[in-house]
């Protein structure tokens, strides 16, 4: 039997995150190193819709956009929402709204061909994981399998019976569309308003403390490419991989990286400004010191200086016994109001050059988070070569790296 290489994250709107593709790839790349197989687990059950409802990207003027699903998911697993008209004209104003490129009607047509009204979010999902990674023999998989949820029910049911009086169990009860949590009261199994469950008229899916021993013991998983948080969480999950007798496959750190447009080194080249600058200023730190850099004047410094040899000019006089008081104020006032009026004559000089800063910390931390965690591939690809960007980003693929030049 070959190795297997899985990773897997939640579903997502046009396939969530960057980070997604970054582990997707990941998985492959490892894969290909070790002579193995790579797996993609598209994570159905979790029913946290406010995490996955939403699409965040550069608009065709280059601002920051935000489109939201916004419907009521009645607490539904994710992967049973069905997709509906309110969601293709979501997908319809992204794509309308994006930089026209010679590449936006393939993207457009592969999106609205996978998110068709009727589908759930799971198969709407598969199907475009299926068309973005299909090309890389990645096998993709759901916990909804229906062998998958046979294996892991004696896993399930042993670690339901081993919880704590009082406690949650780490599973949930697929009851409809809904996975709910499950205590364990009285030597019974009730839902949180206290209704008893006979669990044996239910599906039983793991939680994130199982989940990952369920996926290791029914693949014999060799290694599992993990984010940050994964990593963390899974170390804590020895004591549960002891109990079941599983092995706990090698976990590997995805590549976790900030893509960097030639327009945004364009305007890091025009500015003067370094990208580890860029990274860590927001808008008004990245204009105050272009303001300075380019037309020499520093309000603030000015102001200091000026605060300085007044201070000690108006100090002399003081010490003869001159009240001074209504000329500092006076001299405060006059200075500040002509360093502003400085400030404002060079801000004009360089409006355009000031107004297009806001692009760079847009585009390399939106919202001042990782950019990996806000965009989603589709914004580049309709950019940089539609599902060839994806190609080239496996080409580039490197755990090590931290920053990747467009």
């Amino acid at each position: 039997m070959s190795h297997i290489v899985i990773t897997g994250q939640q579903i997502g709107l046009l396939g969530g995150p960057l980070y997604t593709t970054y582990k997707v790839l990941g998985a492959v790349h490892y894969a290909k190193q070790i002579t193995g197989e790579a797996l993609y687990w598209l994570e159905t059950n979790d029913a946290d819709f406010n995490e996955i409802n939403h699409i965040d990207y550069l608009d065709s003027g280059g601002k920051l956009r935000n489109l939201t699903w916004d419907i009521d998911s009645r607490g539904f697993s994710c992967g049973l929402i069905e997709v509906d008209d309110s969601l293709v004209s979501l997908l319809e104003s992204f794509f309308s709204s994006l930089r026209p490129t010679e590449f936006t009607p393939a993207l457009r047509e592969m999106a609205l061909s996978c998110y068709v009204p009727g589908r759930t979010l799971g198969e709407a999902s598969s199907r475009l994981a299926s068309a973005l990674f299909g090309r890389f023999n990645i096998r993709l998989f759901t916990p909804a399998d229906r062998k998958f949820r046979e294996f892991s029910r004696a896993f399930l049911l042993q670690e339901a019976e081993r919880t704590p009086e009082g406690e949650q169990c780490n599973l949930f009860c697929m009851i409809g569309k809904k996975r709910e949590a499950l205590f364990k009261k009285g030597g019974i199994f009730c839902l949180r308003n206290g209704r008893a469950v006979d669990l044996s008229f239910y599906d039983l899916v793991p939680n994130v403390k199982t989940r990952n021993v369920c996926q290791d013991a029914y693949f014999n998983t060799h290694t599992y490419i993990a984010g940050p948080g994964e990593i963390k969480y899974i170390a804590d999950l020895d004591p549960v991989y002891r109990f079941h007798e599983v092995t706990k496959a090698t976990v590997k750190p995805r590549m976790s990286l900030t893509l960097v447009e030639p327009k945004v080194k364009r305007l890091i080249k025009k500015t003067g400004l370094s990208l580890s600058e860029v990274l860590e200023g927001d808008s008004a730190d990245l204009i105050r010191k272009v303001l300075k850099d380019k037309s020499g004047f520093d309000f603030k410094e000015t102001l200091q200086r000026a605060e300085i040899l007044t201070g000690a000019y108006l100090g002399k006089l003081e010490s003869l016994g001159l009240d001074v008081n209504d000329i500092k104020r006076l001299l405060r006032k006059e200075v500040k109001k002509t360093c502003g009026k400085r400030r404002t004559l060079e801000k004009e000089k360089l409006a355009n050059l000031l107004e297009s800063l806001h692009y760079l910390p847009d585009s390399l931390k939106p919202y001042g988070r990782k950019q990996e965690r806000v965009f989603n591939i589709f914004y580049y690809m309709n950019l940089f070569g539609g599902t060839g960007f994806i190609d080239w980003l496996y080409r580039n693929y490197d755990f090590d790296i931290d920053k990747l030049e467009i």
